[in-house]
This record gives structure tokens, sequence and C-alpha cells, in this order.
């Protein structure tokens, strides 16, 4: 019975570890996780064109090489393999749908301003000004043109339940008076990137299908976004993945790495506890920096595990040389007359 219940949760990985990359088992797995995970980005499955299938092998072909150098390294098991994966495949999901978010806010600014008199594209590319005002670029502050954004009212009416119909901005003309306020401020014209990053933080929603509201915002006041229920999944589940994955990268390190590690950045100080010369110094800062990468994860989580690592390291060596206090309260020195003779 162990034994079938050993193979039972490795079969996935045994194939992996044997091809050295995905086989069917592996492929299957890849599928059922994305058929999951897309439920959380209805932005994505909007389009009956692009199918689960569609992005997993996207994903794939984006990160599988990657994805399965990690898996040989770090997972022990099918459902080691399985978290990593569904790890992997959210946070490109995330990236994927952030990007359609603004690219679609994008353009349908970009058509109310073609389709309104008030507006007209600056010579600049990509820049736009008032038709009436000056087209030169204008002074781009966010903290002033986010404040210019919360004073004008634009009715928000959040995508109907199903995706019948995009989330709607503003009734006629609130739109176009928000961007006419945000070039007046600006004294000048500004680049489409910036109105769709000011539109963006005023209404959060749009780049967020999961956060709508089904109240009205009200001209004075914005309430202040909080985090979306994907990030609050996504925050919990990283923070805990970090913190295990950077104690399995700490525990590989040997002693004299955890202290390479704090001096990575200063050659000198590395040949000087090495040892060495400049050149063996950098080979050995240069293979240490590629061992980190390479059990870190990926490219990805690589950047917070080695910053957690780091710390580790500091607080082992802050640990090692925090002086012992030997006349601690109640502490008697064995010497022979008891150390009470001055």
């Amino acid at each position: 019975m162990g034994y079938e219940t050993t193979t039972a949760i490795t079969t996935v990985m045994e194939e992996l570890r044997t091809l050295g990359s995905f086989g069917p088992k592996a492929v299957d797995l890849l599928l059922k996780v994305a058929r999951e995970e897309l439920t959380r980005f209805p932005s994505l499955t909007s389009d009956p064109a692009s199918t689960h299938e569609d992005y997993a092998y996207d994903f794939f072909l984006d990160r599988g090489e990657a994805l399965t150098t990690a898996a040989q390294l770090q997972a022990e098991d099918d459902d080691a393999l399985g978290r990593m994966i569904r790890r992997w495949l959210r946070n490109w999901l995330v990236d994927l749908h952030a990007r359609s978010a603004v690219g679609s806010l994008r353009d349908r600014l970009e058509k109310r301003l073609e389709r309104d008199g008030r507006f007209d594209r600056a010579p600049a590319q990509h820049f736009w000004c008032l038709t009436d005002g000056p087209a030169q670029a204008g002074v781009a502050d966010p903290a002033a043109l986010a404040a210019v954004a919360r004073r004008v009212h634009v009715t928000y009416y959040p995508e109907p339940p199903g995706g019948t119909r995009r989330a709607q901005l503003g009734r006629s003309g609130e739109l176009e008076a928000l961007l006419e306020e945000l070039l007046l401020t600006a004294e000048g014209s500004l680049h489409i990137a910036t109105l769709v990053h000011v539109v963006a933080n005023r209404f959060p929603h749009i780049l967020d299908p999961l956060t709508v509201s089904t109240e009205e915002e009200t001209a004075d006041e914005v309430p202040a976004r909080g985090p979306s229920p994907l990030e609050e999944i996504l925050g919990g589940e990283e923070q805990q993945h970090f913190e295990t994955l950077s104690q399995e990268v700490f525990d590989a390190l040997s002693a004299e790495e955890r202290g390479l590690v704090l001096v990575l950045d200063d050659p000198k100080a590395a040949a000087n506890m090495l040892g060495l010369g400049k050149s063996s110094t950098a080979l050995r800062i240069r293979s240490l920096k590629s061992k980190l990468i390479e059990i870190s994860g990926d490219e990805v989580t690589a950047p917070e595990v080695v910053r957690r690592v780091l710390a580790r390291c500091r607080g082992e060596l802050r640990r090692a040389t925090e002086p012992v206090a030997e006349d601690a309260p109640g502490l008697v020195p064995s010497v022979k007359d008891g150390g009470q003779n001055r």
C-alpha cells in the first residue's frame, strides 16, 4: 500500500525527471491548473476564441524552460509540482491581465479624444493637447493631476454580471470633461500614457474586474482602494512561499557562502574574506550569484527570495558577533575564589 501511495503522488515528477521536460502527464496537470486559474480572470476569458489550452501553451512557451528547471530542483512530488505550476501561472496571468487591461483603457481614451473637437494630437508622438491650447509638453505632476481627477465627477457604471458589456466610464461628456481639466492643469500636452495612468488610478475597477463596485462614486470623495480579492489571495500565498523558499536557500548555503552573500557587491571585501586574488574572487562571486538565482525559483521570485536570504545572513552574523554578557546578574564565574575578591 505504501508503495502505491508513493507512486501515486510522484508519477508526474518521475515522468519529468525521466524525460527532462514536460511529458503528457505534466501537460495534463498544466491544462487542469490553467482551467481552474482562468476563472479568476473574467477579462481574459471573455474572448471565446482563446481557450484555457491557448493560455496554457502560451504560458509554457514563455516560461516553460525556467519552470522545468525549477521544478526539477525544487518539487519533491506531484503536489509540490502542482503548487509551483499554479503559482507561476497565476503570476503570469496577473501580468497578462494588467497589460491587456491597460491597453484596452488606452484604446478607449484615444477613441474618446479623437471623437471630441476639444482635443487634438500634439506634434510629439502619442501626446494630446487641447485644440485651443498650447501643444508643447505640459507639466505632468502626478499629485496635481490626481487631485484634479478626484474633483471632476464621472459616473461609473460597473460591468454587469456575466460580462455582457464593458464597464462604462461616465455619462455623455463626463470623461471628456475630466480629460479637458487634466490638460488645462498641465498647461500643455500630455502623453497618452499619463492620461491612462491618471484615469486608471481614478477608476481602479477598470483594471481589476474582481473589485467592481455597485455604488456610484461622488464628485467630492473617492474611496481609497483596498487590496482586491485577487491581491489578498496572492499576497498570503506569496509571503509564505517566499519565507519557505528563502529558508531552503539559506540552508543550502555553506557558512562561507553565507558570509560571501553579505559582500557580493564589494569585491575588495569579498577578496579579503576569501583570502583570494581579484580574478578568483570574481569567479566565486559569479558562481554564487548563479547558484542563488538557480535555487531561488525564477527571475520573478529571485529578487525577493535573495532579499530575505540576505536578511537571514545578516541576522546570523549579528548573533555570532554579539558579545556574551559574562557579568550578567546571577552569574558567578567559575574561579577558585568565586570571583568575590577584588
